[in-house]
């Protein structure tokens, strides 16, 4: 999005940072600098630095400039202040303790002298580690992220349908994650869109207008022209002749014109009831029958943004689906049908006339056989004050409880002149209009401008800004910071500027203070409040609600039992759904899954389904909720005898009797190659290479993702393997040809194994067993979207492979069986992506024995998904900064 800061929106951001501790965050953020520097570890008599194991096995391979892998030893520090270096220490001992280092073709030292290496190694590293915790605290400034921020707003004022996360700066990625503290920036610029977000969020809860009147208008389909035809007078004369339903028998893709619906209603922000009669039929040649396939619908905004995803009533008569949904100021609305594709179902002639036309699509649809949409009307109720939608319009609860997180109990009422006070500003709409625009600066008063009545505006300002800061700041807030804040008002309500104007300051300046901004954590354990609000936001990706912040300040939730009791509440709360979003979304590289599309040749029955792609987000997010919520096995990741489908993945993946949009679980038969996360769809759509599949991506994706074992990056020019859609090689032969580069067989040896087993499933995830090809191979003779197919039938696909450790297999259900039996590997990768999610700090070789206790303590039971992360949160690591 782009926005425009004002020039006094960079005045305020600037006496915020001046009025708070900004400064001093700053530099606490970026390097610890009121902190005193720690001692070097290097010189402990333990130390492996200058160790003679290293002088005499590995100096000579690291040293100078031409240093085997760019790692040069003699410039390794085992400092505390530098965990850069710590970091190579740590992977040093790894590969040391593996067997790795020194190489094969190297003199093997004596298994005592690695022994003692590694155990001094580790006993140093422990030691640095545990130094810096105790000066500095595991985790640095942690900043909300974008979809954090978001959240917390949303929950913070009662408005759930602000929209804020696409006006911050995306965090970077750091131990898989956007939420990791060391990778946060914070900068003047980026403060100043935190500021826009902050008016945008208090501008869109004020709801500052008249209560509202909810009225009901219809449009009817078949009374719009261009759904009629251009002779539609001639044919049917007036509209009172108009049919009852208007059929729709394709999609139009991204470069067609859309399904835009006459939107008569209000149309100012609010809540609406929605109503749509239609139904759902298979065309054959003439007559109409029952469906053979479920039809899906969205309801979009022209923006694109989801209202609604339902099944198409059947039968006859069909039915009336209805929902509720947030409609913004003057919003446009389109109809979407999910499950059909963009198939030229239209008029089949070279004449222009209308009459031409009709009568060469009519004589077309004599012999057309598919599945059709037909709606009749369309109806738009509100707007509502809440979303329940209920009431009529003289029964609206107002002002909205959104506006009352603001103003309590202060009443509004119009604006004049006699109340003495200036106009008020215009409130912005979610693209910061009122800034963009100057409206800032001169504008026309709306007839219905409303504002908030004070009779005593400097104590409501206090009373007011008091109360929500305590909400912001998940903690009570100090005198001093509350009248930092206050301060901001008071001038605007000496000048005579409407008290909304005067808090809408105050207000930005708390919520752009890094009390608000930052988790407020202090070296050692955390307190009741600073606990609170990091469960909060690992489970509710948001601040704490009133019973986490009762629980903390009655000393509770410092109990295990306490602890224990609020995990299990915000687990079964439905905002827990963001964590699942977000977890899975980053874990499993699920944000990504819009980046690209297949090859619209090679797979056109994939081309414009957004409906299987969200289908395939779904199925992962409500798979780990039943990891979670039945406390399943680590091996569920990669087996399971149960999917999470529906009807449109049940089709993808060759499962009978499942009907419906909605998803659900269904059971396996014995010989499915499905089951767990790995071969899901969604993520067969985010390893795949952007136009078909990669073994070398989906690799790479296993042993990262899945198995915690990231291979090292490619040396440089070792180039890439593309597939040879041509079908003249397989990616196989690529690979091996590949492989032979010395520099390149190590990692592929690792990487290829995992890739191979998942080449028997296409780029969205349905089972193949020939690979697809433009120029050699078999001629198929099939139609997709009435357009005939341009690919052939190509070499046939190769799943069979053997895996770092000489175990071969010949197809995924024996690769399957190989990963299952790395039950604990699995759980360990999963463990140690929990504790970075939830502490905000990558996991550091003295976090590995916390790791290993949580194992050891689940290792019985099967290490459930629930349990790793119920220890997780009950770890001291967990409880302290």
């Amino acid at each position: 999005m782009n926005t425009v800061t004002t020039k006094d929106d960079y005045g305020l951001c600037l006496q915020i940072m001046r009025t708070s501790r900004m400064i001093t965050w700053l530099g606490i953020i970026c390097g610890y600098c009121l902190l005193p520097p720690a001692v070097c570890a290097e010189d402990e008599t333990g130390s492996p630095v200058g160790h003679a194991f290293i002088q005499q096995h590995c100096v000579h391979c690291h040293e100078n400039g031409n240093a085997e892998g760019g790692l040069i030893l003699a410039d390794m520090k085992l400092d505390a202040d530098d965990p850069v270096n710590l970091a190579k220490w740590a992977k040093v001992h790894d590969r040391v303790a593996a067997g790795e280092m020194p190489p094969e073709d190297e003199e093997r030292p004596d298994k005592e002298d690695i022994a003692s290496f590694v155990r001094k190694t580790a006993e140093a590293l422990n030691a640095a580690w545990m130094q810096r915790y105790a000066n500095r605290g595991r985790v640095g400034g942690r900043r909300l992220n974008p979809i954090e921020y978001e959240n917390t707003m949303r929950d913070l004022l009662a408005a759930p349908w602000l929209e804020l996360k696409e006006m911050l700066p995306p965090d970077p990625e750091s131990h898989g994650f956007d939420n990791v503290a060391a990778a946060q920036e914070i900068s003047y610029v980026q403060l100043a869109r935190y500021l826009e977000a902050a008016e945008v969020a208090i501008d869109g809860a004020m709801r500052l207008r008249p209560a509202p009147k909810p009225t009901t208008v219809r449009t009817w389909f078949s009374e719009e022209g261009r759904y009629l035809g251009k002779d539609w007078r001639e044919r049917i004369g007036s509209l009172e002749n108009k049919p009852e339903w208007t059929w729709f028998w394709q999609e139009p893709n991204s470069a067609q014109t859309p399904r835009h619906i006459r939107n008569t209603s209000q149309r100012i922000p609010g809540w609406y009831r929605f109503r749509v009669r239609c139904r759902a039929a298979l065309w054959d040649k003439g007559e109409l029958l029952p469906p053979e396939e479920g039809q899906v619908a969205w309801m979009l905004t022209a923006a694109k943004r989801v209202l609604a995803k339902f099944d198409v009533p059947e039968g006859e008569d069909g039915g009336i689906v209805e929902f509720t949904a947030w409609q913004r100021e003057n919003e446009l609305l389109d109809f979407f049908c999910a499950t059909m594709d963009d198939r030229q179902v239209s008029f089949k002639t070279k004449e222009k006339d209308p009459k031409s036309q009709r009568e060469a699509h009519e004589g077309f649809m004599q012999t057309y056989r598919g599945h059709g949409i037909a709606v009749d009307w369309f109806e738009i109720e509100g707007p509502f004050a809440d979303e329940s939608c209920e009431g009529d319009a003289d029964s609206q609860t107002w002002p909205s409880e959104s506006y009352r997180r603001l103003f309590g109990e202060l009443p509004m009422r119009k604006w004049t002149e006699d109340s003495g006070l200036r106009p008020p500003e215009p409130l912005n709409r979610p693209d910061l209009t009122a800034n963009k625009h100057g409206l800032r600066e001169t504008f026309q008063l709306p007839p219905d401008m409303m504002m908030v009545v004070s009779e005593h505006p400097l104590e409501d300002a206090e009373r007011l800004l008091r109360s929500f800061m305590k909400r912001a700041y998940r903690r009570a807030p100090e005198e001093s910071e509350v009248q930092r804040c206050l301060a901001f008002a008071k001038g605007p309500i000496n000048d005579k500027a409407c008290f909304q104007d005067a808090m809408r300051l105050a207000y930005k300046a708390a919520l752009c203070s890094p009390d608000f901004l930052y988790l407020q954590e202090n070296t050692g354990e955390l307190d009741g409040n600073a606990l609170a609000s990091r469960l909060s936001y690992l489970l509710w990706r948001s601040l704490p609600d009133e019973e986490l912040l009762a629980a903390a300040s009655s000393g509770e939730l410092l109990t295990d039992a306490g602890l224990k009791s609020q995990f299990d509440r915000m687990l079964g709360d439905p905002r827990s759904q963001r964590f699942v979003g977000d977890f899975t979304g980053q874990w499993l590289d699920l944000r990504n899954v819009h980046d690209t599309s297949p090859d619209r040749y090679l797979f056109p029955e994939y081309f414009s389904d957004n409906h299987v792609v969200d289908s395939g987000v779904a199925e992962t997010e409500a798979t780990f909720t039943k990891m979670l919520r039945d406390n399943l096995p680590a091996k569920t990741i990669v087996d399971s005898d149960f999917v999470m489908i529906n009807e449109r993945l049940a089709t993808l993946y060759g499962l009978d009797g499942v009907k419906g949009q909605a998803i659900r679980p269904v059971a396996l038969p014995p010989d499915s190659p499905y089951g767990g996360l790995l071969t899901q769809s969604s993520v067969m759509k985010v390893t795949a290479n952007g136009l078909t599949t990669s073994p070398v991506l989906r690799g790479v994706w296993v042993m990262d993702r899945i198995l915690g074992n990231p291979p090292s990056p490619p040396p440089p020019g070792a180039g890439s393997i593309e597939p040879d859609t041509r079908g003249a090689t397989t990616v196989r032969e690529l690979l091996a040809k590949h492989s032979r580069d010395v520099s390149c067989a190590s990692c592929h040896k690792a990487i290829d194994p995992p890739g191979f087993a998942l080449e028997n499933f296409d780029v969205m995830g349905k089972w193949r067993d020939h690979y697809r090809s433009f120029e050699k191979g078999e001629n198929v003779d099939l139609i997709v979207a009435l357009r005939k197919v341009q690919y052939k039938r190509g070499l046939p696909v190769d799943a069979s492979g053997v895996t770092q450790e000489g175990q071969a297999f010949k197809d995924i259900h024996e690769f399957r069986r190989y990963l299952a039996g790395q039950d604990e590997q699995l759980a360990r990768n999963l463990t140690q992506r929990f504790m970075t999610f939830a502490t905000g700090a990558g996991i550091s070789f003295a976090d590995r024995s916390v790791i290993e206790g949580i194992l050891l303590e689940t290792k019985d039971d099967g290490f459930p998904v629930r349990s790793l992360l119920q220890q997780v949160v009950l770890s001291n690591t967990f409880r302290s900064k």
